[in-house]
């Protein structure tokens, strides 16, 4: 490859969503090109023989001397409930966390790590290298997509606001530590047998020696990224759009006012409509634990007890999708199978305080929105529903109730993230139903397009 070719894709920029449960990438080879050209998710999923071909889930599990990562790592925790082990999830409490140098330093859990090797650095390090070869391989494998792309500038998705578009300087010494192990372990990353604790600790020692290149270019609130795709896959963009983005760990909410007189569209957001909340995947899928947990009963020992409720979090994620789709989920532990139905959930008291929690918390950051569209007589108020519970199916009629609780000559406009661009969505029709997901990766990858103007006030 020359360096003609290597000018070419001077703009290409490949963003990751660290997503709680699931992780996604997407590359956008030049913001010029047309949108179904230019932006392509990676199928990084595919190449991790995971159940989604665009969607890793975020695990690593240590045990019996060696790390396991992606789906591999999934299916070894669901080994290992009976001899009390955890896998490590939850990337995101570490990038949202306050004192993010601190958050890094924490040892893992002996439950998770019983050999005490590894920090949560160590751990994000490793998952970064995976997520690295997971990407090359992808652009590898990828029909119209060069290879030399592989080496674009990456972003990250990031729950927490982080002021100034440089690269955190803590994150980019990760990135480069990621980029020297994955250069040294290279394919070993895509084995499902794993990798050595032994191996895996001589790359990192070698690696803060002498870090590579991670080619960090910045972190993009996830937000913005949602609604920088808004704006590009809408065939008719509106003025205001508040992006309800609802992952595994937080919901995150925040509102941005299109700018259609520049070129491009500028995005300037409301500040005053920012919000995170924990009340997210996770808390339902808590609370549907609990749920199963009464209808099953205990257990006779109290190790018993501990055995099925680390089967019962391992399964949550997948019984709730399949409640919620089917109408009924089914866990059988032991002998005893339990199920339980969608209208044992939805009067629940725990879900029925959740909804109503939520849907205060969603109508505090409308209500600032409306009050912005009301004073430029604005007609139209987007709500975009981004994330893994967009596809929830009381999410729509929630947000409906919430913006009951302040009336408004506006009009809302309430549906998931989903590509309008019938060229797009004919390259790969899956992506329908799975664009909430990658939005975030998608968006990041594309932000530079719509440049931040002014703060609306």
């Amino acid at each position: 490859m020359d360096d003609g070719d290597l000018a070419r894709y001077d703009r290409a920029r490949i963003c990751i969503d660290f997503g709680t449960a699931l992780s996604k990438a997407s590359i956008c080879l030049d913001p010029t090109m047309p949108i179904e050209v230019g932006v392509k998710p990676l199928p990084i999923g595919g190449i991790a023989r995971a159940e989604h071909p665009l969607l890793v889930p975020s695990v690593l599990y240590v045990d019996a001397g060696r790390m396991y990562f992606g789906p591999a790592a999934l299916e070894q925790a669901r080994r290992g409930v009976e001899s009390n082990r955890d896998p490590l999830i939850s990337f995101k409490t570490v990038l949202g966390a306050t004192n993010v140098d601190e958050a890094l330093q924490t040892k893992l859990r002996p439950s998770m790590d019983p050999t005490g090797t590894f920090r949560q650095r160590d751990a994000l390090v490793l998952y970064i290298a995976f997520l690295d070869q997971l990407i090359r391989e992808a652009i590898d494998l990828a029909p119209n997509v060069p290879n030399i792309v592989a080496n674009a500038k990456r972003r990250y998705t990031s729950p927490v606001w982080r002021p100034g578009s440089g690269a955190d300087k803590t994150y980019e010494r990760i990135f480069n530590e990621a980029a020297a192990i994955s250069q040294r372990l290279g394919k070993l990353f895509l084995d499902p047998a794993g990798i050595s604790i032994a191996q895996l600790k001589d790359a990192l020692d070698r690696a803060a020696a002498q870090p590579g290149n991670g080619l960090l270019e910045t972190g993009i609130f996830e937000p913005h990224a949602a609604a920088a795709t808004a704006l590009a896959f809408t065939s008719a963009p509106t003025r205001f759009v508040l992006v309800f983005d609802m992952g595994a760990g937080t919901v995150d909410m925040a509102a941005f006012e299109f700018d259609e007189s520049t070129e491009p569209p500028a995005l300037s957001e409301l500040k005053e409509a920012r919000q995170c909340s924990a009340l997210a995947g996770d808390e339902i899928d808590r609370i549907l634990v609990e749920l199963y947990m009464r209808k099953r009963g205990g257990e006779k020992s109290r190790e018993d007890e501990l055995k099925l409720l680390r089967t019962a979090i391992l399964s949550a994620r997948d019984l709730k999708r399949e409640l919620f789709t089917t109408g009924k989920c089914s866990l059988k532990t032991g002998w005893m199978a339990t199920t339980i139905r969608i209208n044992e959930l939805m009067e629940d008291q725990n879900f029925r305080t959740y909804l109503n929690a939520l849907r205060q918390t969603v109508a505090a950051s409308l209500a600032r929105v409306l009050d912005r569209a009301e004073q430029v007589n604005a007609d139209f108020v987007d709500i975009v529903i981004a994330g893994g519970g967009a596809r929830l199916p009381f999410m729509v009629d929630l947000i409906k109730s919430a913006g009951t609780l302040r009336p408004s000559p506006v009009q809302l406009r309430i549906g998931p993230l989903s590509p309008a661009n019938p060229l797009y969505t004919g390259v790969d029709a899956s992506l329908r139903d799975i664009f909430p997901q990658i939005s975030m990766s998608v968006g990041g990858a594309l932000v530079e397009m719509m440049p931040a103007a002014a703060p609306a006030r």
